[in-house]
């Protein structure tokens, strides 16, 4: 909300989002941790075999995927607070 006082963020385990929001002059404090359910956490690609049918790609291959199908997950996230100096 614009003129809001406190400003709350999630961010996922390991995001570079506090670090950058640190290095333009904010202060990002780690409150907590939750649970929050992606949609697009999790993503299968398939090639096609050269029967037709599909089959999960395997790292390093070379053909182009045919499919790609996302799946919902619960991931953990950080919680912070935000503030100006």
């Amino acid at each position: 909300m614009p003129g809001a006082h406190e400003v709350t963020f999630d961010a996922l385990v390991g995001s570079a989002l506090p670090a950058r929001l640190a290095a333009l002059g904010y202060i990002a404090t780690l409150t907590g941790a939750s649970e929050r359910i992606l949609a697009y956490a999790v993503a299968q690609r398939f090639e096609t075999s050269p029967s037709g049918t599909l089959v999960p790609a395997t790292e390093g291959s070379t053909k182009p995927v045919s499919e790609q199908i996302t799946h919902a997950e619960i991931a953990v996230v950080e919680q912070y607070d935000l503030r100006m100096p």
